[in-house]
């Protein structure tokens, strides 16, 4: 019922459905609704039961998706292989800016993609949580990495994952260039 009203509104811009044991299935209808001609710009999906099915469901409306800016996925259950998906169209020509995965199982197959994301120059994301997830210290460096030419980047929450105390040195080359990036958009911004 409430899907037959929002694919037929082109006036609702944000949804928040987070607590609602939304499912994939629910995903599955949703993204009908972020098909092409969407206007849908924020969308919370936390905490709703979405396993990496949902994450391949938006994984691939995302891909020719142009209206969403903000997504929250945070306390689902994509695991790496749904965080890989969801990436992998996210990759396209998403205009995300804001992104929230926390407490997502993620591990070394989202990484990758993640680095791909933020190596290239046409990505958008300026705040990104991935906290409480399942990245090692090897994934944190790759993330480092792939931000060693991102300038878009100003947040990122890397809290709570199971790299220890060894990923010191790619946790403060996230942090130098996060900074740089707030500065420079500070600076780029003007008085």
């Amino acid at each position: 019922m409430l899907m037959t009203g929002l694919i037929k509104n082109s006036r609702v811009t944000h949804l928040d459905l987070a607590h609602n044991k939304v499912t994939n299935h629910g995903v599955r209808l949703l993204s009908k609704l972020l098909g092409m001609g969407s206007v849908m710009t924020s969308l919370n999906l936390a905490d709703n039961q979405i396993h990496a099915e949902g994450g391949r469901y938006l994984g691939r409306v995302l891909r020719a998706n142009e209206s969403l800016i903000e997504l929250n996925l945070r306390l689902n259950r994509l695991a790496d292989e749904g965080g890989r998906m969801l990436l992998d169209g996210i990759s396209g020509a998403c205009r995300i800016s804001h992104l929230n995965l926390a407490g997502n199982s993620l591990a070394a197959k989202s990484v990758t993609a993640l680095a791909r994301i933020l190596s290239t120059d046409v990505n958008l994301l300026h705040s990104l949580d991935l906290s409480c997830n399942a990245f090692t210290e090897e994934g944190m460096d790759e993330i480092a990495m792939a931000l060693r030419n991102n300038k878009i980047l100003t947040s990122m929450d890397l809290r709570m994952n199971r790299a220890d105390a060894d990923y010191f040195a790619a946790h403060t080359g996230i942090c130098s260039i996060l900074r740089q990036n707030e500065l420079n958009a500070l600076h780029t911004a003007g008085p």
